[in-house]
This record gives C-alpha cells, structure tokens and sequence, in this order.
C-alpha cells in the first residue's frame, strides 16, 4: 500500500473542490481521483514501514514554520500519462517555501521506501524516471507542478463541464500549517495523522 504526505485545504477552498467533485460524479461518474479527499500531494511512494515514516516525517516538522499559498487557475493536465484523461485541477502558485517542503519531506523518507517497479508513465521520461528512482516518487523536485485536482475526466476536449471548469477564475489562500498523512490503496485514502506546523 501507498503512503502519502498531504497538505489539505479548508474552509471555502475545501467546499468548493468538494463542489466540482460532486459536479463531475453526477455528470460523468467514476473518473479517476474524482473519490480522493481534497489534497495537493507533496509525496507518494510505497514504504518498508508506516510507523518509521511517520517517525521520519516527524523529524523534519521543528524546522517548518507554516506559510501561506496563492490558489488561482482552474487548468487541465491535458491527457494525462498517469490516468488517460484531462486532469482539472487549481494551481498553486510556485513558492520557494513549498518545493524545499517537499524536498524535505522526500529526503526525510528516503530511507524508508519501498517500491515495487517503476511505473509505466514514468520509464520513458527521464526526468521522472530520475524522480522516481532518487525519492520513490516521480514529481519531486523543479519539474513539480503544485496543484489540488478535482478529477481526470474521460471526455472530449470540448466537453460541456470542462468548457465549464476553464471559465472559472477561482482566487483563494491555502494555508500550509499541517501535513496529513495517508494509507493509499488505489482510490482508497484512510488518515493515519496530521501533523502540525510550528
């Protein structure tokens, strides 16, 4: 099983993700990651040991003070490698803070990885390639685009919602003042902890 490292939005930011999730259900069910709770993924790989990467995570948390995100941009991963469909998701505006987060957190779990094979999408692409085989995870490091998805849509391009989606001009602050931390099996997320920001 995965183990992944979260940070998650709240309050309208939240509701409103939760909103075109439930958007797209309705009108195309079953797309992939359209289950997943709201999240912007800073790490997901296989581990020996949950309870040694939470000890290793832990570690790193007295040296992060919590930070503030722009979240503007309702963008698509058009033809997504990791799903086969056009992924919508918000942006997160690149921040300094956030891709030494993630390095942090990647380094921190280095020891503890375990994974079983390199993923199709990934073996082609060098720079994922590299990702994968350094951190367990292919999108660790400059090549990273931060985003909080709401599903990878199985549609045409000119589909109706997502025609939809691009018009919005979504403008919010994601407060990054707690990691979350979660067993993955496929679509499957159960929280293990949270942890706190100093």
């Amino acid at each position: 099983m995965g183990f992944a490292v979260f940070l998650e939005p709240k309050g309208e930011l939240r509701e409103s993700i939760l909103k075109w999730k439930t958007k797209v259900s309705k009108i195309m069910p079953n797309q992939p990651y359209c289950s997943h709770p709201p999240h912007c993924t800073l790490f997901h790989s296989e581990v020996r040991c949950e309870e040694k990467a939470l000890v290793q995570l832990k570690s790193i948390l007295p040296q992060t003070l919590p930070f503030e995100l722009k979240v503007q941009g309702a963008e698509i991963f058009w033809e997504d490698v990791a799903t086969g469909g056009h992924t919508l998701y918000l942006s997160i505006t690149t921040d300094q803070k956030l891709n030494d987060l993630q390095l942090n957190v990647a380094k921190s779990l280095k020891n503890v990885i375990h994974t079983t094979g390199v993923p199709a999408f990934v073996k082609n692409n060098p720079v994922l390639k590299k990702s994968f085989e350094n951190y367990g995870f292919p999108f660790t490091g400059p090549h990273w685009i931060p985003h909080l998805s709401i599903a990878s849509v199985r549609a045409e391009k000119s589909h109706a919602l997502i025609a939809e989606f691009q018009s919005w001009q979504p403008k919010y602050m994601l407060k990054v003042n707690e990691l979350s931390c979660w067993r993955v099996d496929g679509d499957d997320h159960l929280l293990i902890e949270k942890y706190r920001l100093s």
